[in-house]
This record gives structure tokens, C-alpha cells and sequence, in this order.
């Protein structure tokens, strides 16, 4: 089968788009290449090697050993790996946060797709071996054995993103009030461009959502609506309008101290455009 039939497969795609960097993507490319070199005994082999180092390569993407060392909830587990696999898979799911802050329930739904993935991954290695049996393989079985190659590459990919959704879920459960207060407090001054006098009766939060989370840094927007009255006219002969607007903020803690939310840039940011319409 050639490069493009092969980049056209449905299976294929799927796997595309878990991938991020331009490196990851021509990996990918070279790694079908191998495939599609007919003639070659080792293509399927050099295929399943290939699309091994590409699963390898984003989990260190998204845990460099360097700073797996330095998470706060590192301690050297082997003696022949100064970082293990697993604590690789550990730091794509919490980063530098440290054990105190999950729970039990938590934890434990983190080892268990630690050890789902490691499991697929261990499964994929078989695949990398040459023996005489498997040598010249029947090109039916072939093209079936690469489709199951890149299953349980895309399922290892897969099982990453689901340790990351196991944490954020948590997070955004504990950081709750911690982003409600701050959010109600980041009142803007962009308000006062509405009326000679507005007043803010009170802030709602609807929606809380962790978008990243870096060796420093836990990253939340919050949206919701603000509530204001605006005054116009003379103190003795004013008139009040009751208005509401939607609003976001952007938001982050410390993995030190994920309670601690401060408000990245200068404030609120209120859509007021349904005022002039």
C-alpha cells in the first residue's frame, strides 16, 4: 500500500490528530514510509519500531526527565533509571503538584491508567522483535498487525489525556471557591464607560474550567455574569438601569499553593457590547 492510501485510512487520521509538534508529525510520515517500503522484510518491523520511539517521544514531550526529577513528589524508584516510565505518566497527569493535594479516589484512578498504559505499551514491544518466523510476513496479516500497531499507539496516546482529565476534574472541584472569590472581587473599571455611576449588585460564576497545567503553574478560566445598576442623570432626579454582561477571567496558582488563585493581566473582562446594539 502506498504513503498516501495509508495517510488516507480512517484509522490512520485518528492517530494523526493526537499528535502536536511538526517533529511528531513527520515521525508519524517516516514511520508509514517504513511501511510502504516494499521489498523490505523488516518493513513491518522498522513500522512497529518506529511508531514505539513516536509514543516515546511525546511522553517526553510532556514529561522531560529533567523535570521529572524535580517535581516535588520525586523519588528515585530504580536503580537502573534514574526516571521510570511510570514517573514520567505520573508527572503528564499532575505535573510538579504534589500527592497531599488528591485524594485517594484521585490516586488511585491515576495508577490505574498508569498501569492500563504500561500494560498496552508492553504489548507494543513484542511487535518490535525480528525472529525467522515472522520474517516474511503474509501481507494480509501484515496490514492487520499494523492496524494494531497503531491501536495501541493511539490507546497509549489516549490513556496520557485521560490522566490528564482525571486531575483537571479534580482540580476544578477543589479550586471552586477559591475562583468564585476572586472572581467576584475582579470587578473592572471598564464598567464606569457605561453611565456617569455604576454599581455592581453581585457576580455569578457559571462555568469554571482548568485549561493547563505547567511545572509551575495551574491555569483556570472562569465566565459567568456581572450585575450592575447604571445611574445617569442628576442625583436628585436620577434614573437607574438594571443591566447584566457576561464576563471571563483568566486565572492561576502556584503548584505550591493551588488555592491561591491570582488574576493574570489587569481585570475582568466584561462584554458590554449588547449595551450598544
Amino acid at each position: 500500500m502506498k504513503l498516501n492510501k495509508l495517510l488516507s485510512l480512517d484509522f490512520m487520521q485518528e492517530f494523526q490528530s493526537l499528535l502536536e509538534t511538526e517533529f511528531e508529525h513527520k515521525l508519524f510520515v517516516s514511520s508509514l514510509r517504513n511501511y510502504a517500503s516494499h521489498g523490505n522484510p523488516l518493513r513491518f518491523h522498522n513500522f512497529a519500531f518506529s511508531m514505539r520511539e513516536l509514543v516515546l517521544q511525546v511522553i517526553e514531550r510532556k514529561a522531560p526527565v529533567k523535570k521529572v526529577r524535580i517535581a516535588n513528589w520525586y523519588e528515585r524508584e530504580s536503580e537502573q533509571h534514574e526516571v521510570t516510565r511510570r514517573q514520567q505518566l505520573k508527572y503528564c497527569a499532575q505535573s510538579n503538584i504534589a500527592d497531599v493535594y488528591f485524594d485517594d479516589d484521585v490516586q488511585e484512578g491515576i495508577n490505574e491508567v498508569i498501569s492500563e498504559f504500561l500494560k498496552e505499551f508492553r504489548f507494543l514491544n513484542k511487535y518490535t522483535h525480528i525472529t525467522e518466523k515472522y520474517f516474511k510476513a503474509c501481507p494480509k496479516k501484515f496490514f492487520e498487525d499494523a492496524k494494531a500497531v497503531v491501536k495501541i499507539a493511539s490507546d497509549s496516546l489516549s490513556q496520557i489525556s485521560d490522566l490528564e482529565r482525571i486531575v483537571i476534574e479534580s482540580l476544578e472541584d477543589k479550586i471552586h471557591d477559591s475562583v468564585v472569590s476572586t472572581a467576584v472581587s475582579a470587578i473592572p473599571e471598564s464598567l464606569s464607560l457605561l453611565a456617569p455611576h455604576v454599581f455592581v449588585d453581585y457576580s455569578e460564576v457559571e462555568e469554571i474550567e482548568c485549561t493547563a497545567i505547567d511545572h509551575e503553574f495551574i491555569y483556570v478560566t472562569a465566565t459567568g455574569t456581572v450585575h450592575v445598576d447604571q445611574e445617569y442623570g442628576p442625583k436628585d432626579d436620577s434614573c437607574t438601569i438594571s443591566s447584566s454582561y457576561p464576563f471571563s477571567l483568566v486565572m492561576k496558582a502556584h503548584v505550591a499553593n493551588p488555592d491561591d488563585f491570582s488574576v493574570v493581566g489587569e481585570e475582568l473582562n466584561v462584554d458590554t457590547s449588547s449595551w450598544y446594539e
